[in-house]
């Protein structure tokens, strides 16, 4: 079952991460069932679910680090990450 949080909550089954508000997520019909008659998730059929779920963010490339002095100043290295 697909359904769409109505409001930030969290269930373990699904991810150890909150859900928020407007994220689709799939879970058992018997946990779905519940979450619906407590107000807390909508359902929502799979093909709308594809079009809704936000796209991942790539993580900034490594090259954008600033170079670090030594204490000496006779050399340049970049900061680890």
């Amino acid at each position: 079952m697909i359904l769409q949080a109505l409001d930030t909550i969290h269930v373990s089954s699904v991810s150890s991460e909150n859900i928020t508000t407007g994220q689709t997520f799939e879970v058992d019909d018997r946990a779905g069932h519940s979450l619906i008659e407590r107000g807390l998730a909508i359902e929502v059929d799979a093909a709308a679910a594809a079009k809704t779920e936000p796209a991942v963010k790539a993580e900034p490339e490594a090259a954008e680090q600033t170079p670090i002095a030594n204490k000496a100043g006779a050399s340049v290295r970049t900061k680890a990450a």
